[in-house]
């Protein structure tokens, strides 16, 4: 059962033992970095309440639609904007009030529930407080204390942990992927296999993946005029910046797990080093979120890492 997602044993524990016992809770908060499985692990709990052979399959006729988004008992909801509108929620309701076309459970998904605006979280109560019979309603978010409180009291909460780079690695040498190749998409994609994908399929993210590893490899080693450049390019686009920055602090956690600082920036670097590099890049963040000059903060920034070499 859940054979399909990637890691997450905790949670695969979890539901695998309310099936059997038959005691699956009406509604859940499934919590956790985006990319890790969420949402994947919700589309499996529906096919397995809906397989034919009722062990999600994965090949059957109901298994496929649902994989497809076809099965009329299944409805997956995602935010096509800044939020998630209260006639989404409307419509979602309402889907869940009918009794089901073919299947057993009727199955509601919301992916990324922090994004419902409070009257659209408010109009869900009352599917919570009063659900129909045979309904599931799974609602997916990355911190639990985004989503009212009102919500989290009707559901049952999940983890879901960041994928660790074995995990990462391995699905993605699976897929043919090189080697040392997964290893490095692994180590900036923060636990998210989501992010390694699109750090690998995404010629935008594959461009700024190559400037992270850049970095990260030889920073002391490069001369001003290089830095200044490297900082001018990054600091172009705000949005590019704070993906650059987040890539970096991934990368030199999976280097902190791992405790091998013996090439990170070019140089060595202790462990109070390093947890000095991460604040100021979460500091940076900050800053840049508030519409600093990024391509100046990145120039300070390189500037502070390359010092702390020397110390």
């Amino acid at each position: 059962m859940f054979e399909r997602v990637i890691g997450q044993a905790k949670a695969k524990r979890i539901l695998s033992r309310a099936i059997k016992k038959g005691c699956l809770s009406h509604a859940y908060l499934f919590q956790g970095l985006t990319g890790v499985g969420k949402t994947t692990m919700a589309k499996e709990l529906a096919m397995v309440l809906n397989c034919i052979s009722k062990t999600g399959c994965g090949e059957c006729n109901n298994c496929y639609r649902i994989k497809q988004g076809l099965y009329p008992d299944v409805l997956l909801l995602k935010p096509e904007g800044p939020s998630i509108k209260i006639d989404e929620i409307r419509a979602l309701t309402n889907f869940m009030g009918k009794s089901s076309y073919e299947g057993s459970v009727k199955v509601g998904i919301v992916c990324k529930a922090e994004k419902m605006r409070d009257e659209a979280a408010n109009c869900l109560l009352k599917t919570l407080e009063e659900p129909p019979d045979n309904s599931l309603l799974i609602l997916t978010t990355e911190n639990q204390y985004s989503v009212l409180p009102t919500i989290r009291s009707r559901t049952q909460r999940v983890d879901f942990q960041r994928l660790s780079t074995e995990e990462i690695t391995g699905f993605l040498n699976n897929k043919g992927v090189d080697p040392k190749e997964s290893l490095k998409l692994a180590e900036y994609s923060g636990g998210s296999l989501g992010k390694a994908l699109s750090l690998q399929n995404s010629p935008a993210m594959q461009e700024l993946f190559q400037k992270a590893n850049q970095v990260l490899e030889e920073l002391t080693r490069l001369k001003p005029p290089e830095v200044i450049a490297l900082s001018s390019d990054l600091g172009k686009d705000r949005m590019q910046t704070l993906h650059f920055l987040e890539l970096l602090g991934d990368a030199l956690k999976a280097r902190g797990i791992k405790q091998d600082f013996s090439m990170v920036f070019g140089k060595q670097y202790s462990i109070t080093q390093i947890a000095a590099i991460l604040n100021s890049l979460e500091e940076l963040k900050l800053y840049i979120e508030g519409y600093g000059n990024a391509q100046l903060a990145l120039e300070g920034l390189f500037i502070r890492i390359c010092r702390l070499s020397e110390v």
